[in-house]
């Protein structure tokens, strides 16, 4: 019976795997790395080292295998700095009482490349780099 189970549960995984990589291909390279970098851009600034970091070498590792002119996105990152005070960090409320929430700062990153304003500058980044990621 454990076999079974094991077998069921490795075909789910193929499957999905196989479906995310799937819906994952629908969205051009240029768009998943200027996506991307704006997300990158907003954990370099939060307050855990740990992200900061993760953000760093996520925005590094795109700028290595990206194309096209790096101010491009140095523009973007400037964007996406403007916006991180307007934007209220994403919360959990605690079920224990006031004062322990617990903040989401992915999330918040992640939430973040739909403001109006950085959208606008993904359009912009994605329009600019398009032509080199084509090539």
């Amino acid at each position: 019976m454990g076999w079974i189970k094991f077998v069921l549960a490795a075909t789910c995984a193929v499957s999905c795997a196989t479906a995310a990589l799937a819906a994952d291909s629908t969205r051009p390279r240029v768009q998943r790395d200027v996506e991307g970098y704006a997300i990158a851009t907003c954990l370099t600034y939060q307050a855990e080292p740990y992200l900061r970091g993760q953000g760093d070498g996520w925005a590094s590792a795109i700028v290595q295998g990206g194309k096209g002119d790096i101010n491009v996105l140095a523009r973007l990152a400037a964007r996406v700095k403007q916006e991180l005070p307007k934007v209220p960090m994403a919360v959990i409320p605690s079920e224990s009482g006031v004062g322990h929430d617990t903040t989401l700062p992915i999330l918040y990153c992640h939430e973040l490349i739909d403001r109006p304003a950085v959208r606008a500058a993904i359009r912009q980044a994605i329009a600019a780099l398009a032509p080199a990621y084509r090539r």
